[in-house]
């Protein structure tokens, strides 16, 4: 921040916090630590789920305020009570304190009706960032919904400036707000300092994690591997994580599968440091951090073309169909015998550090508060 900049006072509204864990929950903790970093004042606002959970809380230096934020859903007496909920719900984030110069949805879900009234009777500028929700939600809330697909176009309409993760993500939004149409694509990020570059093995060894649902497409993986065996009878696949799909898993894997189970930040490094090559076979990925952070370790990644991991990666490494096996296992195959320069998967991760992808927020908002007039 230069000597003529004023600190902007920012709300960071996710659809989840924590103690909740996921993408966006993690993006929505790492931007905060970056603006707190450069003297910015941040207030992380979410919806309060479970209602146990304390109003006022502090989440690694971030403060974060807890408010009910429920949408009525179908029920004809919640739907006949809500006048009453909502106005409950504005004079609640009337008392969290000063008036922020900004608010900033991540990942539209119940926050953004509440949020969207609020900015605007209070004449603060919002910026909404869609983060895939529209069809990554594991309960297809959106396909399910008329009510949030509403609400999402409402707050596109007050919305002062739309962004999204992935060009992907901003064309699925656009497909129900148009206002998403060519939005602004700002891409996740990921702290490099928490990787390390370690030698590429010989070996043709090949890694995944993530949940084992039907999304990450990992039983695809499955399939695909045993005819990669074909071709490299060495080969070795590694897969880390958890979820419903894990025995199903389980009972598919065959020769050279490992799985590993649910792993930290140091087992993922691990299994990365053993690997030649990284693969992402999800059926459907929004933007793919998981794709970066193989990257920051300096591995190549074979990825879905169907969704947001083109951005992610900037097309670096082996694409693939993630609907034919045959086509993700001769990616990977092609992926073992000519890998990416380790050197130049670093880089482009580091490309997305956070501090970077703090500063291209942080241009919007200066922009978008310039707009508005309530900054100088």
């Amino acid at each position: 921040m230069t000597g003529r900049e004023r600190p902007l006072r920012v709300w960071l509204a996710p659809s989840a916090f924590h103690p909740s864990r996921g993408g966006v929950e993690e993006l929505t903790l790492q931007l905060a630590r970056e603006y707190l970093a450069r003297g910015h004042e941040v207030t992380v606002v979410v919806h309060r789920h479970p209602a146990d959970l304390p109003s006022t809380d502090v989440v690694e230096g971030v403060p974060v305020r807890r408010v009910a934020l429920d949408l009525p859903g179908s029920h004809p007496r919640r739907l006949a009570g809500f006048p009453f909920a909502l106005r409950r719900q504005l004079r609640d984030l009337d008392d969290l304190g000063p008036r922020p110069d900004l608010v900033h949805v991540q990942c539209a879900s119940n926050q953004v009706l509440a949020l969207s009234l609020w900015t605007t009777l209070r004449r603060v500028p919002l910026v909404l960032t869609t983060q895939g929700e529209v069809t990554m939600d594991a309960g297809r809330i959106y396909q399910r919904s008329a009510q949030i697909r509403a609400v999402l176009r409402l707050g596109s309409r007050r919305a002062a400036a739309l962004t999204a993760c992935s060009r992907r993500a901003g064309d699925d939004a656009a497909d129900i707000a148009r206002r998403f149409r060519g939005c602004e694509v700002v891409p996740n990020g990921v702290d490099p300092d928490q990787w390390t570059v370690t030698p590429l093995p010989e070996a043709p060894v090949f890694a995944a994690w993530g949940r084992h649902v039907p999304q990450k497409g990992l039983d695809l993986l499955l399939d695909a591997f045993t005819l990669v065996r074909r071709e490299l009878p060495d080969a070795v696949l590694r897969i880390g994580g958890d979820g419903p799909e894990h025995e199903q898993l389980r009972a598919m894997a065959g020769p050279g599968v490992d799985l590993l189970g649910p792993l930290d930040r140091g087992g993922v490094q691990a299994l990365l440091t053993s690997a030649r090559v990284a693969v992402v076979p999800s059926r459907l990925e929004p933007f793919g951090i998981v794709a970066v952070e193989a990257m920051a370790a300096g591995r190549g990644v074979v990825w879905s073309t169907n969704g947001g991991l083109a951005d992610a990666t900037a097309g670096l490494g082996q694409p693939a169909d993630p609907t034919d096996a045959q086509a993700l296992a001769a990616a990977m195959v092609r992926a073992h015998r000519d890998p990416v320069e380790p050197g130049d998967a670093r880089a482009h991760a580091e490309s997305l550090a956070w501090a970077r992808i703090g500063e291209r927020y942080l241009a919007l908002y200066r922009d978008v508060c310039g707009r508005d007039g309530s900054r100088s």
